[in-house]
């Protein structure tokens, strides 16, 4: 943990794809981490991946209304202290939000 925070590598190490969702919507889909380590870097932080893969149209709204993401599985996914055990999703390609 960098600072406290979550990287995408440290995610890598456990899962291959990671949920992500928005609060304020029904918008939901799954990103392939290794992609997102290819074109962010191991070092990147998750508290700031929300913000930067968002396609939202509310991205810009008022703060109560803006786009909330999160990412639903990512308390399991980082839960152990064994890589091992994190769950490995092995099916799809679906690189969206």
């Amino acid at each position: 943990m960098a600072n406290g925070s979550i990287t995408l590598g440290e995610v890598a190490a456990r899962t291959s794809h990671i949920e992500v969702a928005c609060s304020r919507c029904e918008r939901r889909g799954r990103y392939r981490v290794s992609k997102l380590v290819a074109s962010l870097g191991e070092d990147f932080l998750m508290t700031d991946l929300g913000t930067q893969i968002a396609d939202c149209p509310r991205r810009a709204a008022a703060v109560s209304e803006r786009c909330d993401v999160y990412f639903p599985g990512l308390r399991k996914i980082m839960g152990g202290d064994d890589p091992s055990e994190a769950p490995r999703s092995q099916s799809g390609d679906d690189d969206d939000y």
